[in-house]
């Protein structure tokens, strides 16, 4: 087990690095893409086109690393009415309805990837394989970050007034 927990934690950061980057290169492009629009009167779409993707690459990574800490699919106002037994089985149950759906974004998002292999980006001229590849990998770090959750769920605000000491 502790293989796969070192190697999650690797792959989230760099996950989380990529996401930083990914960021930073969609400011630039905003700000880019304003600059050629209104300051050089050209018309740049590769900018849009490339922030827009890098866009889909962030969000389907970032929320990935949601799951690792069960916030991405958490609602409070109901779960804190629930007895703690009732909470963890909910947990659960929800766990691996994300697991099922996380498997077939998988699954189905390889062959849409590979049908990006004969479409061509208009401003960036790359195949669209590129930016659909980000349905799988991103729900590869999703799932992996779910199973991690689901080994290791989080402890309640009750099982923790146990544990503290003096």
């Amino acid at each position: 087990m502790r293989p796969f927990v070192r190697f999650l934690e690797r792959l989230n950061k760099i996950t989380c690095w990529i996401c930083i980057t990914a960021s930073g290169c969609i400011f630039l492009l905003a700000m880019a893409q304003i600059l050629f629009r209104y300051v050089f009167k050209i018309s740049a779409p590769w900018t849009e086109e490339a922030a827009r993707y890098l866009m889909i690459w962030m969000a389907l990574l970032a929320s990935g690393l949601a799951f690792k800490t069960g916030d991405h699919f958490n609602i409070d106002f109901v779960t804190s009415r629930l007895t703690a037994r009732s909470r963890n089985f909910l947990s659960f149950l929800m766990s691996f309805l994300a697991a099922v759906f996380i498997l077939s974004v998988i699954v189905w998002g390889v062959p849409f990837a590979k049908l990006g292999f004969f479409t061509i980006a208009p401003g960036l001229q790359i195949t669209m394989f590129i930016p659909y590849l980000s349905i799988p990998i991103g729900g590869m770090i999703m799932f992996f970050n779910l199973l991690f959750f689901i080994l290791h769920p989080p402890k309640t605000s009750e099982e923790n007034e146990g544990q503290e000491g003096p």
